[in-house]
Protein backbone atom coordinates (compact mmCIF):
# COMPACT_ATOMS: atom_id res chain seq x y z
CA UNK A 1 0.00 0.00 0.00
CA UNK A 2 2.91 2.35 1.23
CA UNK A 3 4.29 2.13 -2.40
CA UNK A 4 1.28 2.62 -4.53
CA UNK A 5 0.85 5.15 -2.60
CA UNK A 6 4.35 6.28 -3.51
CA UNK A 7 3.71 5.84 -7.17
CA UNK A 8 0.91 7.50 -7.30
CA UNK A 9 1.89 10.90 -5.55
CA UNK A 10 5.19 11.07 -7.80
CA UNK A 11 2.73 10.68 -10.65
CA UNK A 12 1.29 13.95 -9.59
CA UNK A 13 4.39 15.01 -9.29
CA UNK A 14 5.08 14.42 -13.14
CA UNK A 15 2.30 16.92 -14.08
CA UNK A 16 4.73 19.46 -13.35
CA UNK A 17 8.11 17.56 -14.54
CA UNK A 18 8.63 16.75 -10.71
CA UNK A 19 8.87 13.25 -8.98
CA UNK A 20 8.33 14.63 -5.77
CA UNK A 21 5.66 13.22 -4.07
CA UNK A 22 5.35 16.27 -2.03
CA UNK A 23 4.67 18.40 -5.12
CA UNK A 24 2.06 15.97 -5.95
CA UNK A 25 0.66 16.60 -3.00
CA UNK A 26 0.19 19.99 -4.07
CA UNK A 27 -1.04 19.00 -7.21
CA UNK A 28 -4.10 16.84 -6.42
CA UNK A 29 -4.84 19.31 -3.75
CA UNK A 30 -4.92 22.10 -6.60
CA UNK A 31 -7.36 19.33 -8.15
CA UNK A 32 -10.27 19.04 -5.50
CA UNK A 33 -10.04 22.53 -5.29
CA UNK A 34 -10.87 23.25 -9.27
CA UNK A 35 -13.60 19.84 -8.96
CA UNK A 36 -14.40 17.35 -6.21
CA UNK A 37 -15.44 14.76 -9.54
CA UNK A 38 -12.47 15.47 -11.52
CA UNK A 39 -10.58 14.65 -9.02
CA UNK A 40 -11.56 11.71 -7.67
CA UNK A 41 -12.04 9.82 -11.15
CA UNK A 42 -8.16 11.77 -11.87
CA UNK A 43 -7.16 9.44 -8.25
CA UNK A 44 -9.27 6.24 -9.54
CA UNK A 45 -7.05 6.39 -12.42
CA UNK A 46 -3.89 7.16 -11.04
CA UNK A 47 -4.42 4.33 -8.31
CA UNK A 48 -5.85 1.93 -10.89
CA UNK A 49 -2.55 1.94 -13.36
CA UNK A 50 0.15 2.10 -10.50
CA UNK A 51 -1.74 -1.12 -9.12
CA UNK A 52 -1.53 -2.72 -12.79
CA UNK A 53 2.06 -1.28 -13.57
CA UNK A 54 3.29 -3.12 -9.92
CA UNK A 55 1.99 -6.40 -11.22
CA UNK A 56 2.82 -5.93 -14.73
CA UNK A 57 6.78 -4.30 -13.98
CA UNK A 58 9.78 -6.40 -13.79
CA UNK A 59 11.27 -3.67 -12.22
CA UNK A 60 10.38 -1.41 -9.43
CA UNK A 61 12.94 1.52 -10.63
CA UNK A 62 10.46 2.60 -13.66
CA UNK A 63 7.71 2.76 -11.44
CA UNK A 64 9.39 5.27 -9.16
CA UNK A 65 9.53 7.60 -11.86
CA UNK A 66 5.80 8.42 -11.67
CA UNK A 67 5.54 8.37 -15.37
CA UNK A 68 2.87 5.80 -15.16
CA UNK A 69 0.96 7.33 -12.22
CA UNK A 70 0.70 10.30 -14.18
CA UNK A 71 -0.99 8.90 -17.36
CA UNK A 72 -3.64 7.44 -15.40
CA UNK A 73 -4.29 11.06 -13.42
CA UNK A 74 -4.54 12.67 -16.68
CA UNK A 75 -6.78 10.01 -18.34
CA UNK A 76 -9.42 10.58 -14.96
CA UNK A 77 -9.04 14.10 -15.31
CA UNK A 78 -9.77 14.01 -18.96
CA UNK A 79 -13.45 14.11 -18.32
CA UNK A 80 -13.67 17.38 -16.71
CA UNK A 81 -13.59 18.63 -20.57
CA UNK A 82 -16.17 16.44 -21.55
CA UNK A 83 -19.05 16.54 -18.99
CA UNK A 84 -22.04 15.42 -20.83
CA UNK A 85 -20.40 11.62 -20.75
CA UNK A 86 -22.16 9.85 -18.36
CA UNK A 87 -20.66 8.72 -14.96
CA UNK A 88 -20.80 4.92 -15.78
CA UNK A 89 -18.64 5.93 -19.60
CA UNK A 90 -16.43 7.49 -17.77
CA UNK A 91 -15.45 5.05 -14.97
CA UNK A 92 -15.59 1.90 -17.70
CA UNK A 93 -13.32 3.92 -20.37
CA UNK A 94 -10.77 5.19 -17.23
CA UNK A 95 -10.80 1.74 -16.22
CA UNK A 96 -10.00 0.20 -19.30
CA UNK A 97 -7.72 2.94 -20.55
CA UNK A 98 -5.22 2.51 -17.71
CA UNK A 99 -5.23 -1.66 -17.90
CA UNK A 100 -4.16 -0.73 -21.62
CA UNK A 101 -1.59 1.42 -21.09
CA UNK A 102 -0.31 -0.40 -18.07
CA UNK A 103 -0.71 -4.04 -20.33
CA UNK A 104 1.01 -2.34 -23.18
CA UNK A 105 3.28 0.65 -22.16
CA UNK A 106 4.96 -0.59 -19.03
CA UNK A 107 6.88 -3.32 -21.23
CA UNK A 108 8.42 -0.75 -23.49
CA UNK A 109 8.80 1.44 -21.22
CA UNK A 110 11.51 -1.15 -19.07
CA UNK A 111 12.84 -1.97 -22.48
CA UNK A 112 14.22 1.57 -22.99
CA UNK A 113 15.13 1.98 -19.67
CA UNK A 114 17.28 -1.49 -19.99
CA UNK A 115 18.58 0.29 -23.24
CA UNK A 116 19.32 3.17 -22.08
CA UNK A 117 17.83 5.48 -24.31
CA UNK A 118 17.34 8.76 -24.51
CA UNK A 119 14.07 9.14 -25.08
CA UNK A 120 10.85 8.92 -22.55
CA UNK A 121 7.41 8.24 -24.02
CA UNK A 122 6.13 10.43 -20.80
CA UNK A 123 2.07 11.66 -21.41
CA UNK A 124 2.00 9.73 -24.62
CA UNK A 125 0.51 6.84 -23.66
CA UNK A 126 -2.12 9.09 -22.76
CA UNK A 127 -2.81 10.75 -25.53
CA UNK A 128 -2.70 7.56 -27.64
CA UNK A 129 -5.95 6.10 -25.15
CA UNK A 130 -7.70 9.22 -24.98
CA UNK A 131 -7.74 9.41 -28.15
CA UNK A 132 -8.86 5.79 -28.30
CA UNK A 133 -11.82 6.05 -25.67
CA UNK A 134 -13.24 9.24 -27.46
CA UNK A 135 -13.39 7.40 -30.54
CA UNK A 136 -14.79 4.42 -28.79
CA UNK A 137 -17.78 6.48 -27.07
CA UNK A 138 -18.74 8.07 -30.69
CA UNK A 139 -18.47 4.73 -32.08
CA UNK A 140 -20.92 3.27 -29.59
CA UNK A 141 -23.29 6.60 -29.51
CA UNK A 142 -22.31 8.23 -26.14
CA UNK A 143 -20.75 11.08 -27.45
CA UNK A 144 -21.19 13.13 -30.49
CA UNK A 145 -18.27 14.98 -32.64
CA UNK A 146 -20.46 17.81 -33.78
CA UNK A 147 -21.10 18.44 -29.88
CA UNK A 148 -17.41 19.38 -29.45
CA UNK A 149 -17.55 20.76 -32.84
CA UNK A 150 -19.81 22.90 -31.94
CA UNK A 151 -18.59 24.13 -28.48
CA UNK A 152 -15.41 24.79 -29.99
CA UNK A 153 -16.48 27.46 -32.63
CA UNK A 154 -18.53 28.79 -30.07
CA UNK A 155 -15.76 29.14 -27.67
CA UNK A 156 -14.06 30.97 -31.17
CA UNK A 157 -17.13 33.44 -31.21
CA UNK A 158 -18.03 31.53 -34.64
CA UNK A 159 -21.54 31.87 -33.80
CA UNK A 160 -23.19 30.48 -37.04
CA UNK A 161 -20.66 28.04 -37.40
CA UNK A 162 -21.45 26.38 -33.76
CA UNK A 163 -25.30 26.90 -34.22
CA UNK A 164 -25.12 24.29 -37.53
CA UNK A 165 -22.74 22.08 -35.27
CA UNK A 166 -25.37 21.51 -32.50
CA UNK A 167 -28.28 21.61 -34.96
CA UNK A 168 -26.55 18.54 -36.72
CA UNK A 169 -25.85 17.13 -33.29
CA UNK A 170 -27.35 13.02 -33.00
CA UNK A 171 -26.78 11.71 -28.79
CA UNK A 172 -28.71 9.78 -27.47
CA UNK A 173 -28.65 10.16 -23.44
CA UNK A 174 -30.37 13.18 -21.74
CA UNK A 175 -27.47 14.74 -20.35
CA UNK A 176 -25.50 15.38 -24.05
CA UNK A 177 -28.97 16.37 -25.24
CA UNK A 178 -29.08 18.57 -22.54
CA UNK A 179 -25.17 20.00 -23.56
CA UNK A 180 -26.57 20.01 -27.17
CA UNK A 181 -29.50 22.47 -26.25
CA UNK A 182 -27.47 24.91 -23.76
CA UNK A 183 -24.65 25.28 -26.66
CA UNK A 184 -27.57 26.14 -29.01
CA UNK A 185 -28.86 28.04 -26.83
CA UNK A 186 -25.25 30.79 -26.14
CA UNK A 187 -24.94 30.42 -30.00
CA UNK A 188 -28.88 31.79 -31.03
CA UNK A 189 -27.94 34.30 -27.33
CA UNK A 190 -25.13 35.90 -29.34
CA UNK A 191 -26.34 35.84 -32.74
CA UNK A 192 -29.60 38.09 -31.73
CA UNK A 193 -32.14 35.22 -31.45
CA UNK A 194 -33.61 35.78 -27.33
CA UNK A 195 -36.81 33.81 -27.89
CA UNK A 196 -35.00 31.03 -30.02
CA UNK A 197 -32.34 31.06 -26.91
CA UNK A 198 -34.56 31.10 -24.14
CA UNK A 199 -36.75 27.71 -25.78
CA UNK A 200 -32.98 26.05 -25.76
CA UNK A 201 -32.20 26.95 -22.23
CA UNK A 202 -35.69 25.89 -21.13
CA UNK A 203 -35.48 22.34 -22.63
CA UNK A 204 -31.95 21.92 -20.79
CA UNK A 205 -33.94 22.53 -17.80
CA UNK A 206 -36.41 20.52 -18.62
CA UNK A 207 -33.97 17.34 -19.41
CA UNK A 208 -31.48 18.31 -16.29
CA UNK A 209 -32.88 20.21 -13.34
CA UNK A 210 -30.36 22.57 -11.95
CA UNK A 211 -28.00 24.02 -14.25
CA UNK A 212 -26.12 27.20 -13.50
CA UNK A 213 -25.31 28.46 -16.86
CA UNK A 214 -28.70 27.28 -18.28
CA UNK A 215 -30.68 29.39 -15.94
CA UNK A 216 -27.75 31.97 -16.68
CA UNK A 217 -28.39 31.84 -20.21
CA UNK A 218 -32.06 32.58 -19.45
CA UNK A 219 -31.19 35.45 -17.61
CA UNK A 220 -29.12 37.36 -19.87
CA UNK A 221 -31.46 36.73 -22.77
CA UNK A 222 -34.27 37.97 -20.86
CA UNK A 223 -31.91 41.08 -19.89
CA UNK A 224 -31.77 41.58 -23.86
CA UNK A 225 -35.17 42.12 -23.91
CA UNK A 226 -35.85 44.34 -21.57
CA UNK A 227 -37.32 41.80 -19.30
CA UNK A 228 -35.35 42.95 -16.21
CA UNK A 229 -37.30 41.29 -13.38
CA UNK A 230 -37.27 38.07 -14.80
CA UNK A 231 -33.48 38.52 -15.89
CA UNK A 232 -32.91 38.97 -12.37
CA UNK A 233 -34.94 35.82 -10.76
CA UNK A 234 -33.31 33.43 -13.78
CA UNK A 235 -29.78 34.90 -12.35
CA UNK A 236 -30.33 34.46 -8.37
CA UNK A 237 -31.60 30.62 -9.55
CA UNK A 238 -28.14 30.58 -11.27
CA UNK A 239 -25.80 31.82 -7.84
CA UNK A 240 -28.53 29.79 -5.80
CA UNK A 241 -26.82 26.67 -7.31
CA UNK A 242 -23.22 27.86 -8.37
CA UNK A 243 -22.30 30.66 -5.60
CA UNK A 244 -18.89 30.99 -7.84
CA UNK A 245 -20.76 32.14 -10.91
CA UNK A 246 -19.60 35.39 -11.90
CA UNK A 247 -21.46 36.08 -15.07
CA UNK A 248 -24.85 35.91 -13.37
CA UNK A 249 -23.25 38.15 -10.87
CA UNK A 250 -22.67 40.09 -12.91
CA UNK A 251 -26.31 40.08 -14.79
CA UNK A 252 -27.63 40.72 -10.99
CA UNK A 253 -25.24 43.95 -10.75
CA UNK A 254 -27.23 45.35 -14.41
CA UNK A 255 -30.33 44.36 -13.22
CA UNK A 256 -30.11 46.46 -9.95
CA UNK A 257 -28.85 48.83 -11.87
CA UNK A 258 -31.82 49.28 -14.34
CA UNK A 259 -34.14 49.26 -11.39
CA UNK A 260 -32.33 52.06 -10.11
CA UNK A 261 -30.36 50.51 -6.79
CA UNK A 262 -26.99 51.26 -7.13
CA UNK A 263 -25.17 50.11 -3.55
CA UNK A 264 -26.74 46.86 -4.53
CA UNK A 265 -25.74 46.84 -7.83
CA UNK A 266 -22.03 48.14 -6.42
CA UNK A 267 -22.16 44.66 -3.81
CA UNK A 268 -23.33 42.21 -6.92
CA UNK A 269 -20.08 43.64 -9.38
CA UNK A 270 -17.70 43.17 -6.76
CA UNK A 271 -18.76 39.47 -6.02
CA UNK A 272 -18.37 39.28 -9.59
CA UNK A 273 -14.87 40.11 -9.62
CA UNK A 274 -13.63 38.28 -6.74
CA UNK A 275 -15.44 35.17 -8.71
CA UNK A 276 -13.84 36.07 -11.76
CA UNK A 277 -10.51 38.34 -10.78
CA UNK A 278 -10.08 38.85 -14.61
CA UNK A 279 -13.63 39.62 -15.69
CA UNK A 280 -13.90 43.17 -17.41
CA UNK A 281 -17.74 43.77 -17.48
CA UNK A 282 -17.81 43.11 -13.94
CA UNK A 283 -15.58 46.64 -13.63
CA UNK A 284 -17.28 48.44 -16.52
CA UNK A 285 -20.11 47.63 -13.79
CA UNK A 286 -18.95 48.89 -11.09
CA UNK A 287 -17.39 51.73 -12.46
CA UNK A 288 -21.32 52.48 -13.75
CA UNK A 289 -22.20 52.52 -9.84
CA UNK A 290 -20.20 55.28 -9.04
CA UNK A 291 -20.79 59.24 -9.73
CA UNK A 292 -17.32 59.84 -10.68
CA UNK A 293 -13.95 60.64 -8.52
CA UNK A 294 -10.53 58.05 -9.11
CA UNK A 295 -11.74 54.80 -8.02
CA UNK A 296 -14.39 55.45 -11.04
CA UNK A 297 -11.64 55.88 -13.49
CA UNK A 298 -9.32 53.02 -11.90
CA UNK A 299 -12.10 50.83 -12.20
CA UNK A 300 -12.52 51.93 -16.08
CA UNK A 301 -8.94 51.45 -16.86
CA UNK A 302 -8.77 48.30 -15.58
CA UNK A 303 -12.26 47.11 -17.64
CA UNK A 304 -10.56 48.91 -20.82
CA UNK A 305 -6.97 46.57 -19.94
CA UNK A 306 -9.03 43.52 -19.75
CA UNK A 307 -11.19 43.54 -23.08
CA UNK A 308 -8.53 44.88 -24.96
CA UNK A 309 -5.75 42.32 -24.07
CA UNK A 310 -7.94 39.14 -22.39
CA UNK A 311 -10.23 37.18 -24.85
CA UNK A 312 -13.82 36.62 -23.39
CA UNK A 313 -13.17 32.87 -22.58
CA UNK A 314 -9.36 34.34 -20.58
CA UNK A 315 -11.59 36.80 -18.64
CA UNK A 316 -14.06 34.08 -17.14
CA UNK A 317 -10.99 31.92 -15.25
CA UNK A 318 -12.64 31.59 -12.04
CA UNK A 319 -11.25 31.91 -8.67
CA UNK A 320 -10.93 28.26 -8.54
CA UNK A 321 -8.97 27.52 -10.92
CA UNK A 322 -7.14 31.19 -10.18
CA UNK A 323 -6.40 28.84 -6.42
CA UNK A 324 -6.11 25.31 -8.62
CA UNK A 325 -2.84 27.39 -10.52
CA UNK A 326 -1.86 28.43 -6.85
CA UNK A 327 -1.72 24.85 -5.64
CA UNK A 328 0.37 24.13 -8.65
CA UNK A 329 2.64 26.46 -8.16
CA UNK A 330 3.11 25.75 -4.44
CA UNK A 331 4.57 22.50 -5.86
CA UNK A 332 6.71 23.52 -8.67
CA UNK A 333 8.34 26.05 -5.57
CA UNK A 334 8.58 23.12 -3.32
CA UNK A 335 10.18 20.89 -5.32
CA UNK A 336 12.58 23.94 -6.74
CA UNK A 337 13.18 27.34 -6.57
CA UNK A 338 14.79 27.37 -10.86
CA UNK A 339 11.69 25.33 -12.09
CA UNK A 340 9.45 28.08 -10.05
CA UNK A 341 11.15 30.84 -11.77
CA UNK A 342 10.91 28.68 -15.08
CA UNK A 343 7.31 28.15 -14.70
CA UNK A 344 6.67 32.52 -13.88
CA UNK A 345 9.10 33.58 -17.28
CA UNK A 346 7.04 30.85 -19.11
CA UNK A 347 3.61 32.50 -18.17
CA UNK A 348 4.97 35.88 -18.54
CA UNK A 349 6.17 35.07 -22.04
CA UNK A 350 2.35 33.59 -22.52
CA UNK A 351 0.73 36.85 -21.62
CA UNK A 352 3.02 39.07 -23.72
CA UNK A 353 2.48 36.70 -26.29
CA UNK A 354 -0.95 36.75 -26.35
CA UNK A 355 -0.86 40.70 -27.54
CA UNK A 356 0.54 39.29 -30.90
CA UNK A 357 -0.84 36.59 -31.50
CA UNK A 358 -4.16 35.22 -29.81
CA UNK A 359 -3.66 31.64 -29.67
CA UNK A 360 -0.72 32.32 -26.24
CA UNK A 361 -4.34 33.00 -24.42
CA UNK A 362 -5.97 29.80 -24.91
CA UNK A 363 -5.45 27.75 -21.49
CA UNK A 364 -4.36 24.64 -23.70
CA UNK A 365 -1.68 26.47 -25.79
CA UNK A 366 -0.34 27.69 -22.12
CA UNK A 367 -0.51 24.63 -20.01
CA UNK A 368 1.64 22.84 -23.27
CA UNK A 369 4.36 26.06 -23.05
CA UNK A 370 4.91 25.98 -19.13
CA UNK A 371 5.15 22.01 -18.64
CA UNK A 372 7.50 22.33 -22.03
CA UNK A 373 9.17 24.92 -20.49
CA UNK A 374 9.55 23.29 -17.07
CA UNK A 375 10.91 19.88 -18.91
CA UNK A 376 13.52 21.65 -21.21
CA UNK A 377 14.22 24.26 -18.05
CA UNK A 378 16.68 22.23 -16.21
CA UNK A 379 15.76 18.71 -16.09
CA UNK A 380 16.03 17.43 -20.14
CA UNK A 381 18.62 19.81 -20.76
CA UNK A 382 20.45 21.76 -19.10
CA UNK A 383 19.78 25.35 -18.25
CA UNK A 384 21.57 28.15 -20.14
CA UNK A 385 21.30 30.83 -22.96
CA UNK A 386 21.31 28.34 -25.64
CA UNK A 387 18.54 25.96 -24.41
CA UNK A 388 16.50 29.46 -23.52
CA UNK A 389 16.79 30.21 -26.71
CA UNK A 390 15.76 26.82 -28.21
CA UNK A 391 12.43 26.99 -25.70
CA UNK A 392 11.42 30.48 -27.13
CA UNK A 393 12.14 28.96 -30.73
CA UNK A 394 10.04 25.86 -30.15
CA UNK A 395 7.44 27.93 -28.58
CA UNK A 396 6.81 30.01 -31.62
CA UNK A 397 6.83 26.81 -33.38
CA UNK A 398 3.95 25.26 -31.49
CA UNK A 399 2.35 28.83 -31.78
CA UNK A 400 2.03 28.09 -35.43
CA UNK A 401 1.48 24.90 -35.48
CA UNK A 402 -1.65 24.59 -33.08
CA UNK A 403 -4.55 26.30 -34.81
CA UNK A 404 -4.16 23.72 -37.40
CA UNK A 405 -3.33 21.00 -35.48
CA UNK A 406 -6.51 21.87 -33.59
CA UNK A 407 -8.63 22.21 -36.58
CA UNK A 408 -7.29 18.95 -38.19
CA UNK A 409 -7.66 17.13 -34.99
CA UNK A 410 -11.42 18.55 -34.21
CA UNK A 411 -12.53 17.10 -37.93
CA UNK A 412 -12.14 13.87 -36.01
CA UNK A 413 -13.82 15.52 -32.21
CA UNK A 414 -10.62 15.01 -30.85
CA UNK A 415 -8.48 17.53 -29.01
CA UNK A 416 -4.67 18.43 -29.01
CA UNK A 417 -4.08 17.91 -25.05
CA UNK A 418 -0.74 17.51 -24.07
CA UNK A 419 0.37 16.07 -28.16
CA UNK A 420 2.31 19.17 -28.72
CA UNK A 421 4.47 18.92 -25.51
CA UNK A 422 5.56 15.20 -26.25
CA UNK A 423 6.20 16.05 -29.57
CA UNK A 424 8.55 19.18 -28.78
CA UNK A 425 10.52 17.61 -25.98
CA UNK A 426 10.84 14.38 -27.88
CA UNK A 427 12.15 16.95 -30.86
CA UNK A 428 14.14 18.77 -28.46
CA UNK A 429 16.12 15.76 -27.17
CA UNK A 430 16.59 14.21 -30.72
CA UNK A 431 17.79 17.04 -31.75
CA UNK A 432 20.57 17.82 -28.65
CA UNK A 433 21.61 13.81 -29.14
CA UNK A 434 22.72 14.74 -32.42
CA UNK A 435 24.80 17.87 -31.82
CA UNK A 436 25.93 15.67 -28.53
CA UNK A 437 26.92 12.89 -31.27
CA UNK A 438 28.94 15.38 -33.02
CA UNK A 439 30.49 17.02 -30.09
CA UNK A 440 29.33 20.17 -31.04
CA UNK A 441 26.97 20.82 -28.05
CA UNK A 442 26.13 18.84 -24.81
CA UNK A 443 23.12 20.28 -23.55
CA UNK A 444 21.36 17.03 -23.38
CA UNK A 445 20.45 15.75 -19.84
CA UNK A 446 20.35 11.39 -19.66
CA UNK A 447 16.85 10.39 -19.33
CA UNK A 448 17.52 9.29 -15.35
CA UNK A 449 19.13 12.64 -14.16
CA UNK A 450 15.36 13.88 -14.81
CA UNK A 451 14.06 12.65 -11.29
CA UNK A 452 16.19 15.33 -9.58
CA UNK A 453 15.67 18.57 -8.79
CA UNK A 454 17.76 21.28 -11.37
CA UNK A 455 19.68 22.32 -8.56
CA UNK A 456 20.88 18.64 -8.03
CA UNK A 457 21.33 18.16 -11.89
CA UNK A 458 23.95 21.22 -11.81
CA UNK A 459 26.19 20.28 -9.08
CA UNK A 460 26.62 16.55 -10.78
CA UNK A 461 27.44 18.30 -13.93
CA UNK A 462 29.97 20.72 -12.38
CA UNK A 463 31.29 17.77 -10.70
CA UNK A 464 31.56 15.70 -13.77
CA UNK A 465 33.45 18.92 -15.62
CA UNK A 466 35.88 18.47 -13.23
CA UNK A 467 36.83 15.01 -13.05
CA UNK A 468 36.87 15.39 -16.99
CA UNK A 469 39.14 18.46 -16.83
CA UNK A 470 41.29 16.52 -14.39
CA UNK A 471 41.64 13.19 -16.50
CA UNK A 472 42.11 15.60 -19.59
CA UNK A 473 45.30 17.16 -17.88
CA UNK A 474 46.83 13.85 -16.34
CA UNK A 475 46.39 12.60 -20.11
CA UNK A 476 48.51 15.45 -21.37
CA UNK A 477 51.18 14.58 -18.68
CA UNK A 478 51.17 11.14 -19.04
CA UNK A 479 50.50 10.21 -22.51
CA UNK A 480 51.10 6.48 -22.02
CA UNK A 481 49.12 5.76 -19.06
CA UNK A 482 45.86 4.66 -20.15
CA UNK A 483 42.53 7.04 -19.03
CA UNK A 484 39.70 5.41 -17.68
CA UNK A 485 36.34 5.56 -19.79
CA UNK A 486 34.13 8.03 -18.43
CA UNK A 487 30.79 8.74 -20.78
CA UNK A 488 29.37 11.97 -21.06
CA UNK A 489 26.01 9.57 -20.71
CA UNK A 490 26.96 9.06 -17.00
CA UNK A 491 23.88 8.20 -14.79
CA UNK A 492 23.25 10.41 -11.97
CA UNK A 493 22.61 8.58 -8.35
CA UNK A 494 19.18 8.34 -7.06
CA UNK A 495 20.91 10.71 -4.60
CA UNK A 496 23.79 13.22 -5.34
CA UNK A 497 26.59 12.28 -2.68
CA UNK A 498 28.44 15.80 -2.62
CA UNK A 499 31.01 14.61 0.33
CA UNK A 500 34.62 14.18 -1.11
CA UNK A 501 36.42 11.19 0.05
CA UNK A 502 39.70 12.52 1.63
CA UNK A 503 41.61 9.01 0.19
Amino acid sequence: MKRLLDHTLRGYGQMLVANNRDTGVCVLLGLFVLSVEAALMSLAGALLISLFAQWRAQDDTVLKTGLFSVNGALLGALWYLFPQVPLWAQALTTALGCGAMAFFFVPVAERMHEAKSPYVLFSLPYVAIAWAALTALIFFGVHDAELTRGWRALLTNRFEKAEKHFLNTEVSTDMAEAYRCAGLGWSLYRRGDQTGAQTAFSRVLSLKIGVADAYDGLGWSRYRQGRYDDAELAFRRAVALDSFFADSWDGLGWCALQAGRPDEARRHFTTAALCAPLFADAYAGFAATLTGGEAKQRAQACSTFLAGHLSLAAQFTSTRVLLCWLWFFIGILWHSRTSALVALAALLACFAGSLWKPVFGDPAFAMNVVILALALGGHYLRLNVRTVLWMLFVTLALALLWEPLSEALLRLALLPLCLPFNIALLGSIAFFGWLHRRGLRDERIPIDWASNTPAEIRVFIAQKEVADACWNKLKKAEPEQPQPRTERSLQLPAKVDLKVNAE
